[in-house]
């Protein structure tokens, strides 16, 4: 009998497993946007984007510097393809990675990293060391470039991680700009494309966001007179307005609400695929809430 449950479970594994590979096949070729080839020196901290044309031939779209495994931690070499995708993904240090992107196991292309999921925790000690060896097996790059891998490159995307003083493509080693450590814009990444980043002006602010049970509508009528002009005291009007436009144009609101009052369980209970992703993870499920479920109309409770 557990040799029968043995062989059911290792054929099941082999559906599944089978399954997942037609599912990510026909999600690529569905998917419109080029085929790109992902190359990574690690020797020369280099990545190296080529299109692949339909003729057969390719041609360099991108040269990017990057930091990939310090000694010890070296990053893996072989053949890879991107799978999972993230705006922000925990790395193993607890530091966070913004807009990672998976090719090997635990391996993933990701941004410098982050003390929080926030903009302004960039550890900027560890972006200037861009160009050399410093990850802990990931590949390491300026925020404006992991971005474009993330929303240009698909599921499925070749990786090749090499080494070597030859870097594919004949490119010259691109470098990032360094971040002075008087600057008071340390803490946020210069290639940031962000209307808050202060390194282009921006407020530097980052906008908060909850759900109109507990908006301070008063506080935030209060600090803006041609708000108060027009809606007065709606709590509704203002609540409308500061998501809809009030988040863009860089005005403040408050919220009373946090992770420590949200109702996780009652927010996975309610939609599956949340639940599916997540499980019962607060601070998951808490960050999808006020960076998607605000948006998509989903319904929180709060404690």
């Amino acid at each position: 009998m557990k040799k029968l449950s043995k062989g059911v479970l290792l054929l099941c594994l082999g559906i599944f497993l089978l399954y997942q590979y037609k599912a990510t096949a026909q999600a690529k070729e569905a998917d419109t946007r080029p085929n790109y080839t992902i190359y990574v020196n690690t020797t020369e901290n280099v990545v190296t984007v080529m299109e692949e044309k339909a003729d057969g031939t390719s041609e360099v779209v991108k040269a990017m510097v990057c930091s990939c495994g310090a000694p010890g931690h070296a990053t893996p070499q072989g053949t890879f393809s991107t799978s999972d995708y993230y705006d922000w993904r925990i790395l193993v240090d607890g530091s966070y990675g913004r807009y990672a992107v998976r090719f090997n196991g635990h391996i993933l292309f990701h941004s410098v990293p982050y003390l929080e999921k926030s903009p302004d925790t960039l550890e900027w000690e560890l972006y200037n060391q861009l160009g050399e060896n410093a990850s802990l097996g990931c590949v390491r790059l300026t925020t404006e470039d992991i971005k474009w891998i993330h929303d240009n490159c698909k599921v499925g995307t070749t990786v090749v991680v090499y080494s070597g003083s030859e870097i594919v493509g004949n490119v010259i080693k691109p470098t990032a700009p360094k971040i002075d450590e008087d600057s008071p814009y340390r803490n946020w990444d210069p290639t940031d494309a962000s209307d808050i980043n202060p390194w282009f002006g921006g407020s530097g602010i980052i906008p908060q966001k909850g759900s109109l049970k507990t908006f301070d509508h008063i506080g935030y009528a209060d600090r803006y007179a041609d708000l108060k002009a027009a809606f007065g005291y709606d709590k509704a009007a203002l609540y409308e307005h500061y998501i809809t436009y009030g988040i863009n144009e860089g005005r403040i609101a408050e919220f009373s609400e946090g992770p420590e009052t949200f109702n996780y369980i009652a927010y996975a209970d309610r939609y599956a695929d949340l639940k599916a992703a997540f499980g019962y993870d607060r601070a998951s499920l808490y960050e999808h809430y006020i960076t998607y479920g605000i948006s998509e109309g989903r319904i929180a409770e709060f404690y």
